[in-house]
């Protein structure tokens, strides 16, 4: 009967292990995973001890039971850590696993010496059942000092999280120490009383059930998680990837289906030079590392596709490139359709598009100004830095050595005067002030990049491209920041900081030199020339020197125009 009971106990172990993997294949790494496959080790060696024939079986069997006694705590308090939400460097991790090592070693040296167990243990038979009535030796103390460390541990994580982590959820956290508590507490009392082999077998299914129903209710926490398979749940795009030396990485299961031809790509190896490989390296050869991304139609068979294709990341650097397919099909042949029905139509659509566009640009413009007349520092600044910007930019195309970026370039003209409109977030006892500010005025004025960012990004991003919403937000944000690091709001230096944050930075300051301001008069363009070429390399970027340079006459030129 109790043989049938712990080979019972061995296979329901087995089956919630199969579960836990089954529901959580993001967890087949995780502790949880650790700890069911080692009670499952625990209750085999319950098993064969309880089958054991003689003295060096029992210890065999004792030492592969002790597996789960010495780890499972640890693992226990491990969850506790990251149930609520606790980073733990991996040499701090080490530190518990190495003293849990030392004592695994220290019980294997049974029946080899007195250091743990003195002598070999007693075979105890009852009914046909096999136990051992060891005598402890002075190393046993250790285990009984680390049962206690954990449950300390546990109880401070505890009372910690309970008081002070509120995005924790409780119900799990007490979940989670009273199954903690019952273990430990349970295995103690039966290892006085001797009936630990019995009881642990059943301790630790009744532990399992309980992490599974932990483990069932942490996945609507795991918000990261749930945003992946819900995203995954509702995708219908083809995502397909590359190395940087054009060997195939892999794809998504929609990939195989609208492109067959997928299976037989091999990966590591070169992309094959088939109908369908051919458009993927077409695609690559006209993406420049320099753009954000690119975005191309194609047809495959009779199906007509849009693409977008982006550098991929990995560890903070470009390893390759991510293609992101949709089925264009169905707007392609509604396209043909008013192409072929009602040309004009067309026509219409696409200039009240363009007119829709203009109010767009009128309406972000206006708001600049808005944000403009409440400054009484910087009255014309966002029309003239946007000059700046323009004939800066158009000295940079003559030089040859941004070739290939007229979207990029045309965007950043385009998204010029939305660089200060976080300033709409200031209040106006600083932005008005008719003078320099003091230290913690300037520490809120600082704060306007970082929320014009957040408006701009929340202006554009259901109405304008992708590009246009990540290279305003990226000059809203860092056109403030130096390209020795020193700037704000995070410091970035040298390539760090995007491009068009670096042009809009010159455009900037150099408007603020030449331009007559309530607490300054203007400055001379000799003086303004002589400092922001002094600058390149420290504050602004040195491969821009050239074409500021080159272009300066007719930055003098215009403000002449204006009369500044």
């Amino acid at each position: 009967m109790i043989v049938s009971y712990m080979v019972a106990a061995l296979l329901l172990s087995i089956v919630n292990l199969g579960i836990l993997l089954r529901n959580n294949p993001r967890h087949t790494q995780s502790a949880y995973a650790t700890m069911f496959l080692i009670m499952t080790v625990g209750i085999f060696g319950h098993l064969t001890l309880m089958l054991s024939t003689n003295p060096e079986e029992a210890v065999l069997a004792n030492k592969i039971a002790y597996i789960g006694a010495i780890f499972i705590p640890g693992l226990f308090v491990l969850e506790e850590f990251k149930l609520c939400g606790f980073k733990i460097s991996r040499r701090a991790l080490a530190i518990p696993f190495i003293i849990n090592i030392v004592i695994l070693l220290l019980a294997l040296t049974t029946g080899w010496n007195d250091i743990y167990y003195k002598g070999m243990p007693q075979l105890i038979t009852h009914n046909g059942i096999t136990d051992i009535q060891p005598e402890y030796g002075p190393a046993h103390i250790l285990y009984n000092i680390m049962l206690g460390t954990y449950m300390l541990a546990g109880f401070i994580i505890f009372f910690y999280a309970l008081f002070n982590k509120k995005n924790v959820s409780y119900k799990n956290l007490i979940s989670m120490v009273a199954i903690g508590v019952f273990g430990i507490g349970t295995f103690l009392i039966c290892r006085e009383l001797g009936y630990d082999m019995l009881v642990m077998p059943a301790v630790y299914l009744i532990i399992e059930y309980v992490l599974l129903t932990i483990n069932h209710r942490l996945g609507k926490y795991d918000i990261q998680s749930t945003i992946i398979d819900t995203l995954e749940f509702q995708n219908e795009n083809v995502y397909l990837s590359v190395t940087k030396d054009l060997c195939y990485i892999g794809c998504n299961d929609i990939a195989l289906h609208h492109f067959p031809t997928l299976k037989t790509y091999r990966v590591d190896s070169k992309v094959p030079d088939d109908e369908f490989g051919n458009i993927l390296l077409k695609l690559i050869q006209k993406f420049s590392p320099q753009e954000l991304c690119l975005v191309d139609c194609f047809q495959y068979g009779k199906k007509h596709y849009k693409v977008v294709l982006r550098n991929l990341h990995h560890a903070g650097k470009v390893c390759g490139y991510m293609f992101r397919i949709e089925d264009d099909t169905k707007m392609q042949r509604y396209i043909k359709l008013l192409d072929k029905y009602n040309s004009e139509l067309a026509n219409d659509v696409q200039t009240k598009d363009e007119h829709i566009q203009n109010i767009q640009e009128q309406m972000i413009v206006g708001m600049a100004n808005m944000v403009e007349s409440r400054d009484s520092n910087t009255g014309g600044h966002i029309r003239r830095t946007s000059h700046v910007v323009k004939i800066l930019i158009n000295e940079m195309k003559k030089s040859g050595a941004y070739t290939s970026m007229n979207a990029f370039f045309n965007a950043v003209v385009k998204a010029a005067p939305m660089h200060d409109l976080g300033k709409i977030a200031v209040e106006d006892a600083i932005l008005r002030k008719p003078g320099k500010f003091e230290t913690s005025e300037f520490e809120v004025m600082k704060t306007h990049s970082e929320k014009g960012a957040v408006i701009v990004e929340n202006l554009l991003k259901d109405v304008e491209s992708e590009q246009l919403v990540n290279i305003a937000r990226n000059v809203a944000h860092y056109h403030h920041e130096r390209w020795d690091g020193s700037g704000y709001p995070d410091h970035l230096k040298g390539n760090e900081i995007p491009l068009e944050a670096r042009i809009m930075a010159i455009a900037d300051v150099y408007d603020a030199l030449v331009s007559r301001r309530c607490y300054k008069e203007k400055m001379s363009y000799s003086e303004a020339f002589d400092i922001i070429t002094s600058a390149m390399g420290t504050q602004f970027d040195p491969a821009l020197k050239v074409p500021f340079i080159n272009c300066h006459k007719e930055l003098e030129a215009y403000y002449e125009s204006c009369g500044e």
